[in-house]
């Protein structure tokens, strides 16, 4: 059996490739590649628990954190190996490197020697693309970055959401097609974002998913000025943010604007001002700046000039 080591940074000196079963990779246990990760994350976790469920042979998952891998390995009801990223690497056909995005870059130079030709290297950022895999193709790597378009906050939530999902991916011929098979088989949709791009791509996310928790939070502290707890707020809000995103979703987030500025009713968005100004100032700016948007949003669909100018000028003259 081989010599268990861990972490993200081993630096071996020679290129011997590990004894023992993981380092045997053409072990017809599947007609499927072989799936190693490095990093025990979220991402990582899900995408092992779903490869392993489809058939492909996890040949190990390694962190920086044991505890974290050997969660892995109770989901995938494998027996816990502590082992090195480069016995990992070594055994993979296909090696996911679900680290945070700082560390892929340094992480693949780690393990680099020992991938063989033919290996597909793959990240789940959603910021970059394959270029992070410096002199990937030099080397007759296969390369992907395939990003699930999702919030995810727990392991179980990540295995159960993941099936259905969009990914974002880019990466060489044989990358791209093997994600594209993976998304394929989790019945989920597949959408090129080349890597010039991921940066605005994952900006769009941000949008959509770390400005509601900012939203929501700001809702919450209005909440505490009512004496609404926090937990009794979220509730109360659900029904309504979910409606919001039903008809954004069937309609387009213009045709689905209600509220008072999609009404033109300048009366009552200075009333907000005036609440906001005495009760939470510090959010002042926020709504206005928010309600800026919603009037041009409202200005678009065919809100007359009138109630366009009186939304403006209220918005300019409350402080």
């Amino acid at each position: 059996m081989m010599k268990a080591r861990s972490g993200f940074g081993d630096s071996p000196r020679t290129r011997t490739v590990p004894s023992g079963p993981i380092a045997n990779r053409h072990t017809p246990l599947a007609n499927r590649k072989r799936v190693g990760f490095i990093g025990a994350g979220r991402v990582g976790s899900a995408l092992a628990w779903h490869c392993r469920r489809l058939g492909y042979p996890v040949v190990g998952v390694t962190d920086l954190k044991p505890k974290q891998a050997w969660v892995v390995y109770g989901l995938l009801k494998q027996r816990y190996e502590r082992l090195s990223s480069r016995a990992v690497a070594a055994a993979s056909d296909v090696l996911f490197l679900t680290v945070p995005d700082a560390h892929i870059g340094p992480v693949f130079e780690s393990v680099r020697r020992w991938l063989i030709p033919g290996t597909i290297v793959a990240h789940c950022s959603g910021a970059f693309g394959p270029e992070v895999f410096a002199r990937a193709r030099d080397q007759g790597l296969g390369t992907l970055a395939l990003h699930p378009v999702l919030s995810l906050s727990s392991h179980s939530q990540a295995i159960r959401t993941l099936p259905g999902a969009f990914f974002a991916a880019d990466g060489s011929a044989s990358g791209l097609r093997f994600g594209r098979h993976l998304v394929k088989q989790l019945h989920g949709s597949c959408v090129i974002v080349p890597g010039k791009d991921r940066a605005l791509y994952h900006v769009m996310c941000v949008f959509a998913s770390n400005f509601v928790s900012v939203l929501f939070d700001e809702a919450e502290t209005i909440a505490g000025k009512l004496g609404i707890s926090r937990r009794r707020a979220a509730r109360m809000l659900e029904p309504l943010a979910r409606s919001v995103l039903d008809s954004v979703v069937a309609e387009g987030a213009g045709p689905s604007l209600t509220g008072p500025v999609e009404r033109g009713d300048a009366l009552t968005v200075a009333v907000h001002l005036r609440a906001l100004a005495k009760r939470v100032p510090k959010l002042a700016p926020v709504y206005r700046m928010m309600s800026g948007q919603l009037v041009e949003m409202a200005r678009r669909e065919g809100l007359e000039r009138g109630a366009v100018r009186k939304l403006r000028q209220v918005l300019e003259d409350i402080k």
